[in-house]
């Protein structure tokens, strides 16, 4: 909320300049004390008008004009903070920050959710409380101030244990490794491109960035080496690469060698690490952000498309065939991004209008609905499994309860997302 006196952008401190021009009334000199006591005498009568000094009434104007400010800022705050949900759903926990974020990421023990924001720090809240807990920032962000573009952490394995870090990606190139417990930055690659965001390999230490020179780099965290750069072959007739810029990402979950990526020039590149480019691609998808997600049996992918056709689809990995077109209700929102909660429901959100949707994939139909949000939503996240919800006994032997089990959102993780500078956790019921 923007508080009385308080620097808003664009707009003078009201205050500053009233105490200012206070100052410059001019006070009773010994030379005129009678002067100096009929001035008084003049300020003390309220209900004379016209006989205060012109500077005063101004001043008094200035008041009431500051007064209204502030009651028109503080309705268009609260309008704005209402947000409105429909469905099984509700917001557990709200994170504000002082910048706009753009991107959201829970940590490996989902204790922690982090942000990164458009000043390029990634603030690090207590998932439980919403709490600000750390602040991961250096010379090199500070003095820069480029916005943080994504932030994932390390797959969880046997092989490789939790290691309590976040990997970010900025805008002028530079992926940074940061230990939140500390505050440490481990280390720092610096590209030479735009760097949009990242995509961990779901076994090994390994993970690949993209951006706007259209390539895909290949890193080894352990050795914090680039072992290869994905391109396409340059030849036009041939659609083995991207013609712009990359925004996703994503490894096959069971497959160590693929991956799939997407971004402006409207495909989906399909892309196996034995060979030199791009084997195959899906056309019709413009995408701007973390669109694109694959079921965890490795047989579905999702895509979330900045567009009002067809903006959130389901096809077949192995084959590249469309399975499903979900609808958008009564919503056609152009989607930043999209993932699965599970196997039976996705979450999507974006912008024109701003809204994010919790979808149940047995009835392609609205589980859960977000508006009435201040901005895109660019990102969002899912959160640690819950327990499988306790049924009385009796209703095991209903006729309907295959039926019940798969639309029971009591089973869902909570998830977050972001929108303008605040980050909402959700929790279903």
């Amino acid at each position: 909320m923007i508080k009385k006196g308080q620097r808003q952008s664009g707009q003078p401190v009201i205050q500053e300049t009233t105490e200012l021009q206070r100052q410059a009334v001019p006070g009773p000199s010994a030379d005129a004390p009678a002067a100096a006591k009929k001035l008084e005498e003049k300020e003390d009568q309220k209900g004379a008008r016209g006989e205060a000094p012109n500077l005063l009434a101004g001043l008094a104007n200035l008041d009431t004009v500051e007064e209204e400010q502030d009651q028109q800022i503080a309705k268009l705050k609260k309008f704005k903070d209402q947000i409105t949900v429909e469905g099984n759903v509700r917001v557990h926990v709200t994170m504000q920050g002082p910048r706009e974020v753009l991107c959201t990421k829970y940590n490996e023990e989902f204790d922690y959710i982090a942000g990164g924001y458009s000043d390029g720090v990634v603030r690090v809240y207590k998932s439980n409380t919403g709490e600000h807990i750390f602040t991961l920032s250096d010379k090199e962000v500070d003095n820069v101030g480029a916005p943080c573009t994504s932030i994932k952490h390390r797959q969880i394995s046997k092989l490789y244990p939790i290691t309590n870090c976040y990997t970010a990606t900025y805008a002028n190139g530079c992926v940074k490794c940061w230990s939140y417990h500390f505050n440490q930055c481990l280390y720092t690659i610096r590209e030479k491109r735009q760097t949009y965001g990242l995509a961990y390999h779901p076994r090994f230490p390994k993970f690949v960035t993209y951006g706007d020179d259209l390539k895909i780099h290949l890193y080894d965290e352990e050795t914090r080496t680039q072992e290869r750069i994905l391109t396409s072959s340059n030849y036009p007739d041939k659609h083995d690469g991207h013609t712009s810029r990359v925004f996703a990402g994503v490894f096959h979950p069971k497959n160590n060698y693929e991956l799939i990526t997407g971004g402006w020039d409207d495909t989906i590149q399909f892309w196996d690490l034995r060979q030199p480019y791009a084997v195959r691609h899906i056309a019709g998808c413009h995408l701007c952000g973390e669109g694109l997600d694959i079921h965890p049996r490795g047989n579905e992918i999702l895509v979330a498309s900045f567009q009002l056709t067809d903006a959130l689809q389901l096809f077949d990995y192995g084959s590249g065939r469309r399975i499903a077109r979900l609808e958008p209700d009564i919503y056609p929102s152009k989607l930043y991004c999209g993932k699965f909660i599970n196997k039976d429901f996705v979450i999507c959100g974006g912008a024109e209008p701003h809204i994010v949707r919790i979808i149940d994939l047995q009835s392609t139909t609205n589980a859960g609905l977000i508006t009435s949000i201040s901005g895109g939503v660019y990102s969002c996240d899912i959160g640690p499994a819950r327990k499988k919800y306790e049924k009385d006994k009796k209703e095991y032997f209903a006729e309907d309860v295959q039926i019940r089990m798969k639309t029971d959102l009591t089973v869902l993780p909570r998830v977050v997302f972001l929108s303008s500078k605040k980050m909402y956790q959700l929790e279903f019921f």
